[in-house]
């Protein structure tokens, strides 16, 4: 097999910043050193490095959560950052590099994902050639187990180039030097290739390892049955070119295998769920039971890559909200760079039951506390917003909130005596934002937003006249402007009104956050490790193995075992916002929902649960209930954790479910079935060559995956 043109930089690269390794900076290496133990296990550490790509830069959204049913884009910054092609799939999803190490491009997909390839290739030829060893290498087993080790990372990163590129070039020798010659191979070789890989690592690898982070057999089985359910998933298209679609095997014979794997790995019993959702993502405990395999990083800032590294750990940006422009907020370490590439869709809001799964809420940030000790930045009331929020006080304090025809009471932090126009809008501590995840049945007025006291940014709410009767239903409109309203209250300047979600200020992802990274609430460099494996998906791919071969009951037995522990427990405080917005009574207020989130065979029998799964108008049988299902259940247990454009295409529902649920995929309208994999790099196109020859204009376009230019 030929070898890629592109020399990947091993020498330079063979330090890594695992938890696990011991750090050395090593200024000048020659090639011999990879032979000797030392430089072996350096190599080794180097090929796990290669992991971190899916948590680096503009691309690790872009490329797996960006252009699906979950997230659409944020707030849009201008080139070369936020890729918004990735999530409208417009013509400029193309295959031109941007030349921009920020970017959200195939082109460094392709070139990072192959480089740590070209890593393990060498780690296979060098662990063989090493002798009198004295650590692990001394003997052939501990030779085997980094091996091991080796071959799994290989197959990872070809499983992530296969699901995004269809066919590809595969080359399982290091490359020696310049050669020009890389022919695509059929996406179902590159599949036999990846799985063999991981019957050799399952083979050689022991069920735990010393150092927490490395390749374990649980590591293995869960990426080998995840592996052989997306080859058994594949849903033949018209017009499907075979080289980039067919995933080759025996489907049943794949069902199966993976069915099994995971069985393995439930009754092994060296992994368990973190009882609470909430614990499984809290800064700190990256090391959990339920962690099956995971990126590692170094809580040394240094040692995490550099600015344009390709390796260093942004998502702790990505997913939070403008917070720091508004009333009382000032940025800080405690809520970061306020970066806001994604927004919530709807569908990811509403396939929730939020007054039964605890998931959702437990994900995301709603509550802000200020953060502003410069007075001069902390707004006043004014006489204008008291007499719009307020008309009547009580003789114990409280004003009377004035919503449509009738008067409410509302609690107010202000006595008739300090509610004046000099009055702080809010000090250091106090709440200052509120990002409130309502419907359209459980809405508030802007008068009751003003009258909070703090900043509200309501998903839906309703504006009023002057008289204090109702207008209209306000929400955030995908067009990016606020649903004309000649009637709702504008306070002249003040920043003391009542606005709806928009592209800036929605709800955070809180499961990146990192409030401990060393450089200050300016710094790029996450420390926290990103989970790639953990039980609950493993739970969820047995689901699905079994539902697809026809066993619906064990199917419902894993689902259970993730959805009860997504519940509310008895004695569980679910919050004000439950209370408030999700429907819950005060007799629920401490009852578990254990049992009401439980599932049985029978729930995919007929049509009775598709409105609240909000099945695609085209479900019909059970076997497609199933299957939607099951992407509604993997929404739900793992929201934002950049699997989801890997989900969609395995099920063959991308181009449904985006053009249903994600409003800027379908506004654009150019969405089509050969957006289920990526283009091929031009600058890998413009470099290659045939019969010692560059590629024509026409080979060129051969070479392409179809629909790209």
């Amino acid at each position: 097999m030929k070898k890629t043109i592109i020399l990947f930089a091993i020498l330079a690269l063979a330090t890594s910043c695992e938890k696990f390794l011991e750090e050395e900076q090593v200024a000048t290496l020659s090639y011999g050193y990879y032979e000797t133990e030392q430089g072996c296990e350096a190599l080794v550490n180097a090929c796990y490095e290669s992991l971190r790509l899916k948590a680096g830069n503009e691309w690790s959204y872009g490329m797996f959560n960006y252009g699906t049913d979950e997230y659409m884009k944020g707030f849009e910054w201008t080139q070369p950052y936020a890729q918004p092609e990735y999530n409208d799939y417009t013509p400029d999803l193309d295959a031109e590099n941007k030349g921009d190490s920020f970017v959200a491009d195939v082109g460094d997909l392709w070139a990072i994902t192959y480089n740590g390839i070209d890593r393990c290739n060498v780690a296979v030829d060098k662990i063989a050639k090493v002798e009198d060893g004295i650590g692990m290498l001394k003997d052939q087993e501990g030779k085997d187990i980094r091996t091991a080790e080796v071959r799994f990372l290989r197959a990872y990163h070809y499983f992530v180039l296969v699901q995004q590129f269809g066919a590809i070039p595969l080359t399982l020798e290091p490359s020696s030097g310049l050669e020009y010659e890389w022919p695509r191979i059929p996406i179902s070789e590159v599949y036999d290739a990846i799985i063999a890989d991981l019957e050799w690592s399952y083979e050689h690898i022991p069920e735990t390892q010393s150092q927490f982070g490395r390749v374990t057999k649980d590591a293995v089985r869960h990426y080998w049955a995840k592996v052989l359910l997306t080859r058994a998933s594949y849903v033949p298209e018209p017009g499907d070119n075979p080289r980039d679609y067919d995933r080759g095997g025996d489907p049943v014979a794949d069902l199966q295998k993976a069915a099994s794997l995971i069985d393995e790995i439930r009754e092994g019993g060296r992994h368990s769920l973190v009882p609470d959702y909430t614990e499984l993502f809290r800064e700190g405990n990256e090391i959990n039971d339920e962690i099956i395999f995971s990126i590692q990083y170094n809580d040394v800032d240094g040692l995490n890559g550099s600015n344009a590294s390709p390796y260093k750990n942004q998502l702790h940006e990505f997913w939070f909200n403008q917070y720091d422009v508004d009333p009382g907020m000032a940025r800080n370490i405690e809520y970061g760079r306020p970066f806001r590439r994604l927004f919530l869709t709807d569908y990811a809001i509403n396939i929730h039951d939020r007054l039964i799964d605890s998931r959702l809420r437990k994900s995301l940030l709603e509550v802000y506390f200020s953060t502003q000790t410069n007075a001069s930045n902390i707004p006043t009331w004014t006489e204008e917003e008291l007499l719009f929020a307020f008309e009547d006080v009580a003789p114990d304090g409280s004003w009377a909130i004035r919503y449509g025809d009738t008067v409410r009471a509302g609690e107010m932090k202000f006595t008739p005596a300090t509610a004046i126009a000099e009055s702080e809008y809010v000090i250091v501590g106090d709440t200052a934002l509120v990002f409130l995840v309502n419907d359209e049945t459980t809405t508030l007025t802007d008068r009751q937003m003003v009258a909070a006291g703090y900043k509200i940014y309501a998903r839906y709410y309703w504006s009023t006249h002057e008289d204090g009767s109702l207008n209209e239903l306000v929400t955030f409109d995908r067009n990016d402007d606020l649903l004309e309203d000649s009637d709702q209250f504008v306070a002249g300047s003040s920043t003391i009104v009542s606005s709806t979600w928009n592209r800036n200020k929605s709800p955070s992802l809180i499961k990146y956050w990192d409030r401990t990274k060393p450089g200050g609430y300016n710094s790029h460099w996450g420390t926290r490790d990103v989970f790639l494996a953990r039980l609950a998906e493993s739970y969820l791919i047995g689901a699905e193995a079994y539902g697809r071969l026809g066993d619906y009951n064990k199917a419902a037995e894993y689902i259970n075992l993730v959805r009860e522990r997504a519940a509310y427990k008895d004695g569980e405080d679910k919050g004000q916002y439950w209370r408030q917005y999700d429907g819950g009574t005060p007799a629920m207020a401490t009852t578990g929902t254990v049992e009401e989130m439980r599932i049985d065979a029978t729930y995919w029998d007929n049509a009775g649960h598709d409105d609240v799964e909000m099945y695609p108008e085209s479900v019909d049988t059970k076997e497609e209930r199933f299957i939607h299902f099951i992407l509604n259940e993997r929404c739900r247990e793992m929201l934002g954790e950049m699997v989801r454009w890997e989900d969609l295409v395995r099920t063959g529902t991308l181009v449904e479910r985006a053009m249903k649920f994600n409003d800027d995929t379908r506004n654009s309208g150019t969405l089509q079935m050969f957006h289920r994999i990526r283009p091929i790099p031009q600058i890998h196109l413009d470099a290659i060559q045939v019969d010692g020859r560059f590629l024509t204009a026409a080979e060129k376009q051969e070479y392409q995956n179809e629909g790209y230019h």
